[in-house]
């Protein structure tokens, strides 16, 4: 029995270590710092927009009228967007452009965080290769693989194979890059 000991104990650190890491993966890493807000789908509403003198065609376009753009890694995605007050969250974010650097969680996602806290209405929900998921109202998740937990579910790539997704998605890290055009 006492040579079982020591080995009880470091199992016991071990899993106390993984709950403690779980429980700080799950904080966003910050998110909750006293400078972070909640944006909410009115929140940066600008009507309409000035020139922005890039020729893209955007000038005087209301965000509205804009289509939400993803790009990962310098690769523009198709997205069909949910029709929600997240996505608006984040289209009123990306009208200024927003990056988030991610990371590979669990085998199966790329994870990062936004510059606040937007907006969500999380419910349990099955999620594959393509979904694309809010998380505790910070991170935006993106699934080259299957999981399921409490999220807020933004949209879903198009026109790219599972394949493709894993490609693209399966590796260390990646840059989203959200705009609007």
């Amino acid at each position: 029995m006492n040579r079982l000991l020591p080995i009880v104990l470091v199992a016991a650190a071990i899993v106390a270590l993984s709950a403690v890491a779980l429980y700080m993966y799950g904080q966003g890493q910050g998110a909750g710092s006293s400078d972070d807000h909640e944006v909410s789908p009115s929140d940066n509403d600008e009507d309409p927009m000035p020139d922005d003198g890039d020729g893209d065609g955007s000038e005087g376009k209301d965000a509205d009228d804009m289509k939400l753009i993803l790009t990962i890694d310098g690769k523009r995605v198709d997205v069909e967007w949910e029709d929600n007050p997240s996505v608006e969250a984040v289209r009123n974010l990306a009208s200024k452009t927003l990056t988030v650097n991610m990371q590979q969680y669990g085998g199966f996602e790329q994870t990062g965080n936004m510059p606040s806290s937007i907006v969500s209405s999380d419910s349990w929900m099955s999620v594959g290769s393509g979904d694309i998921v809010l998380y505790r109202g910070v991170q935006i998740c993106l699934y080259f693989d299957d999981n399921a937990y409490n999220f807020t579910r933004l949209g879903k790539m198009t026109g790219i194979t599972d394949s493709e997704i894993r490609s693209l998605l399966d590796k260390p890290g990646v840059t989203a890059i959200f705009t609007l055009e």
